[in-house]
């Protein structure tokens, strides 16, 4: 049985947020070492002296904090039998704003990262609006 598209969306996401990890723990393996990576850090410890490895981790947790929206309104349109189109577009869309949205927040193109948030926050409206009406 297939699963429906706004699931197949949500699972895209959370493993497009989870690979969003590896390019700051990669730089932060480099930096300090695998084994210090796996202890708590210590007082004063700058985790990141490239710039965009600190703006990869700020991409990380924005997704991780937008995936707390997303996700329940999925699973609410999934629970509720509310799949239709729009919420099949609104899901795509919110996927592939965040894909959109990473790389510009890494590579600090900030006029093109404030359209790439806010088309995921337009898609997130759009499926609370299916939810409701």
């Amino acid at each position: 049985m297939p699963i429906p598209s706004e699931i197949y969306w949500l699972t895209l996401t959370a493993g497009f947020t989870l690979l969003l990890v590896f390019p700051y723990a990669f730089v932060r393996i480099k930096r300090i070492g695998f084994i210090r990576l796996l202890t708590n850090p210590l007082p004063g410890d700058d985790p990141f002296e490239q710039a965009w490895a600190h703006r990869a981790y700020r991409a990380h947790m924005n997704a991780i904090e937008n995936l707390v929206v997303f996700a329940p309104l999925v699973l609410a349109i999934n629970a509720t039998n509310s799949a239709n189109e729009i919420t099949d577009t609104a899901s795509a869309v919110y996927f592939w704003a965040r894909v959109g949205h990473a790389p510009v927040y890494i590579l600090n193109i900030p006029y093109v990262r404030f359209f790439t948030y806010f088309t995921g926050v337009g898609a997130c409206f759009i499926l609370v609006y299916q939810l409701l009406f």
